[in-house]
């Protein structure tokens, strides 16, 4: 397969599906997706323009190296771990937990392509931006660029302003897309044009400090907060990762409906957040909603079982 170049020299060409779903169709509300996920095959969708101006970084730098964090089905460490492979980029991942006796599905791809797993406990994890953690590692690995968890900070926000490149915002009301650590929102709202509405759906519990940590990463990137966005903190299901009975039917319906699928850590959330503003009456007749389907269809492998059990 021809995979497209890791630094950018072209452009992206994906598809803006319109998704006919009757409930949306009888309240009068269009409701388009964009491909993210069909970006590349393996630097899945918003992880494409996450990493875009780092790996350029990288490469333009005397240190090929790169450390960041993730857990063991983080889209991001899978992304990384093939861009640096793809790049010659040596990549180190700091994985969440002990070493299993088997390895997930992403962490056995991180490592056939070439990347060092260190793996630390849930307590030494939560040391992750603390200086003194840093160096023990840095002690171990030598110098390197680290990359936050998710792939956060102003190369994000400078990579996934570029989204909106992709198609024509102004056609639309709401764009709606999923956030963990609020890097691919920001980047939307960095470029956000006049009178559109962003809403950003938190995929974990207790998601209020997004909002500090956009503004933050606007004000690190020089870009004045335009307002028109907003946050949905109760569509987390119980936590990252957690999965109810009603998010993975209204997955299973979507997917029945447009051919498309979904998973549930991200984009099954943001949808499930547009189905409930539906049915609570907040999308009048005739709103254009655009829901960014952001990737990362490889963790599905890791949730499937869990998908399962929780269908009547």
């Amino acid at each position: 397969m021809t995979t497209l170049p890791v630094v950018l020299t072209q452009h992206p060409n994906i598809s803006v599906d319109i998704v006919d779903l009757p409930d949306f169709k009888q309240a009068g509300v269009q409701l388009d997706l964009l491909r993210l996920d069909l970006v590349h095959p393996l630097i899945s969708g918003n992880k494409w323009f996450k990493l875009k101006y780092a790996v350029e970084a990288v490469m333009a730098s005397d240190c090929h190296r790169v450390l960041s964090f993730g857990g063991a089905w983080s889209n991001h460490i899978h992304a990384l771990a093939y861009a640096g492979y793809e790049q010659g980029i040596e990549t180190i991942g700091v994985i969440r937990g002990e070493r299993p006796v088997r390895l997930s599905a992403t962490l056995l791809d991180a490592e056939r392509w070439g990347m060092t797993l260190e793996f630390v406990s849930r307590a030494q994890y939560r040391n992750k931006n603390e200086a003194d953690f840093l160096a023990q590692l840095r002690d171990k690995y030598g110098s390197f660029h680290c990359l936050p968890e998710g792939g956060s900070g102003e190369w994000v926000v400078a990579g996934c302003r570029e989204i909106f490149s992709l198609f024509n915002a102004d056609q639309y009301d709401l764009i709606c897309c999923a956030c963990g650590t609020g890097g691919t929102l920001a980047g939307l709202i960095a470029a956000k044009p006049d009178g559109v509405e962003l809403l950003g759906v938190s995929v974990l519990k207790g998601g209020e400090f997004l909002y500090e940590d956009i503004r933050n990463l606007l004000a690190d990137s020089g870009v004045v907060d335009p307002d028109g966005w907003s946050l949905t903190l109760d569509c987390h299901e119980g936590g990252y990762a957690r999965v109810s009975t009603e998010l993975a039917v209204a997955m299973r319906h979507f997917t029945e409906l447009s051919g498309i699928g979904l998973e549930p850590v991200y984009t099954g959330k943001a949808f499930l957040a547009l189905q409930r503003k539906l049915k609570r009456g907040e999308l009048p007749p005739g709103t254009r909603v655009m829901l960014i389907h952001t990737g990362g269809m490889q963790g599905l492998r890791g949730m499937q079982g869990l998908l399962s059990k929780k269908l009547p």
